[in-house]
């Protein structure tokens, strides 16, 4: 590939090239072309080409200097992990053994998919956990002298990220951890939170001016990145003001979101 990109920077490449910027390929592994309603559902987010390969495994399409390629998830796994290697390399870290943390509602599929993107980076997976299991374990090494030998510490995890939630309940003592309870989501993240004001928005600018911003990529994308900064800011503050110049036919998009009205929005 010509240009592989970590970080904020994806976000401007995104703006630029939205057709052939392959992101969070990570959510296609271990898919094929029968997993029709979860695939459906990465669609939404994504602004590339997805494809089924000969081997009814998933891919996505993209022009690099006016010729077609196509590439696996994997495949896009492998490059994103090649990148993280350099950085280490960058600061001495020479090793390619690795181990590698999935969601525990990974299937074998999924698992096998993340150690083939692995071989593809060139690096070496000497094991594959529940990411669950991996932050129990980074709690208890770090807070060993704090625990207990006797009493057991019970402890709470919860992480809501970008896709998935996972909530992870444990218990600590000195020499011991001990995992109690597990659940997750995979279709429970920001993202949705986002999904779910958009479709209000897009079906407001619908009525009045007649497009929709939630065909397009380009205008979807610009949705999306204005109703996640406003969602952050709602956190902390009772509104946010969405405002998106030219969404379409020089049309725009002004409103004020207050967090009531977005967790009315978000209301299961």
């Amino acid at each position: 590939m010509q240009e592989r990109l970590i970080g904020d920077p994806v976000k401007i490449q995104l703006k630029k090239n939205f057709k052939n910027s392959v992101i969070f390929p990570t959510r296609f592994l271990g898919l094929n072309a029968q997993c029709s309603a979860q695939l459906e559902l990465e669609k939404r987010y994504v602004t590339h080409k997805v494809v089924t390969l000969e081997n009814n495994k998933i891919a996505f399409e993209v022009t690099q200097s006016g010729n077609m390629h196509t590439f696996s998830a994997e495949q896009c796994v492998g490059f994103y992990l090649k990148k993280l290697h350099e950085f280490y390399v960058k600061d001495g870290v020479t090793t390619k053994d690795i181990v590698l943390t999935v969601p525990s509602y990974a299937s074998n599929t999924e698992r096998q998919a993340l150690v083939d993107a692995a071989d593809i980076a060139g690096l070496k997976c000497l094991r594959v956990i529940n990411e669950s299991t991996a932050i129990c374990y980074n709690y208890g090494f770090f807070r060993k002298g704090d625990l207990s030998k006797e009493e057991e510490r019970i402890v709470a995890f919860v992480d809501m990220g970008h896709s998935k939630t996972t909530v992870t309940i444990a218990g600590f003592k000195q020499q011991e951890c001990r995992i109690i309870c597990h659940k997750s989501d995979r279709n429970l993240g920001g993202r949705d939170l986002d999904y779910q004001v958009a479709q209000k928005l897009g079906g407001e600018f619908l009525a009045k001016f007649g497009d929709d911003p939630r065909e397009g990529p380009r205008t979807r994308l610009r949705l999306y990145e204005t109703i996640e900064k406003a969602r952050k800011l709602l956190s902390g503050d009772t509104e946010a003001s969405i405002n998106i110049d030219y969404l379409m036919n020089e049309e725009d998009l002004n409103r004020k979101l207050k967090r009531e009205e977005f967790e009315q929005l978000i209301d299961p």
